[in-house]
Formats: C-alpha cells, structure tokens, sequence
C-alpha cells in the first residue's frame, strides 16, 4: 500500500514542478498577500453597546424612539438631508390608496454612502445611500416593514 502512495505521489511532483504549476502558485500566493494586505488596512468601526456607530458618532435614540434604516426610492434626495433634519416619511407607490405617510416630524440621525462595490460583488443592486431616522418606539416596526415592500420618499421640513 505504501509502495502505491509512494509511485503516486512521485508521479505528482513532477507534473507540480512545471512552470505553469509554479506561476499558478505564485499568482495564488500574492492573491492572498494582496487580500491580507486589504483586510489589515481597513478601518476598524468602533462597537458602541453591540451595534455598529458611524464614523462620526452618531448620537444614541432618545428615549420612546427607535432608529429605522430607509433606502429612497429616488437616491438623489439623500444628499440633501443632514443630521437632525426634521422630514416626513411617505411611501412612493403607484397607486393612491397605498401611498401613506408612515412617520411624521422623524428626525433624521445619519445619511451613509453605500458600499463602494460590495452589493455589486455579491449581486445585489445599489440601493443608494442608507438614510438612518429617529422614529417613535410605536411606529418603527410598521415603518421598517412597510419601507422594505414599497419604496419610501421624505419631504423636508
């Protein structure tokens, strides 16, 4: 049995030694070093009570409101909202009688750009930037719920 072990593995070196073998592993290993490289260079978040704050800082919820993620139907409009805006969300759909305002006076609490290439990597499509909004307690899982079926827009306050 070890003679068999041994004839096979001698007849796999040489076919490991040719060239192509060699470049092969050589492209493999400067991948890994590249991906190592990328992974000790980025940014570490900062962990504030088990959830991730944004670079800047942004402030907890105040008591009896809850933070809702929101991706805009029309990404434009992120780029005007800033911290501590006062808007209304409404859904975006079609038809009249399934647009509704879903919160009134949110504040909002932080604008974050979308991942440079990430949701494209894995297939998923760029929603745009995520808009991050102080709600009341009561009114945060229908706004979260319902902003995921239909698309939402805000008004300015």
């Amino acid at each position: 049995m070890f003679s068999r072990l041994r004839t096979f593995l001698s007849r796999l070196r040489r076919p490991l030694r040719s060239r192509r073998a060699v470049f092969v592993r050589r492209i493999l290993a400067i991948a890994l070093l590249l991906t190592a490289a990328a992974l000790a260079v980025r940014p570490e978040v900062p962990q504030v009570g088990g959830t991730r704050a944004s670079p800047g800082g942004s402030p907890p919820p105040e008591p009896g409101q809850a933070t809702v993620p929101l991706h805009l139907a029309d990404p434009s409009v992120a780029g005007l909202l800033t911290r501590g805006m006062r808007v209304d969300v409404v859904t975006a759909g079609t038809q009249v009688q399934s647009q509704k305002v879903l919160a009134s006076m949110a504040t909002v609490v932080d604008v974050r750009s979308p991942p440079d290439s990430g949701g494209r990597f894995l297939g998923g499509a760029d929603k745009g930037p995520l808009v991050l909004i102080s709600v009341p307690v009561e009114r945060a899982v229908d706004v979260a719920a319902l902003s995921l079926r239909n698309p939402v827009a805000v008004t300015l306050r």
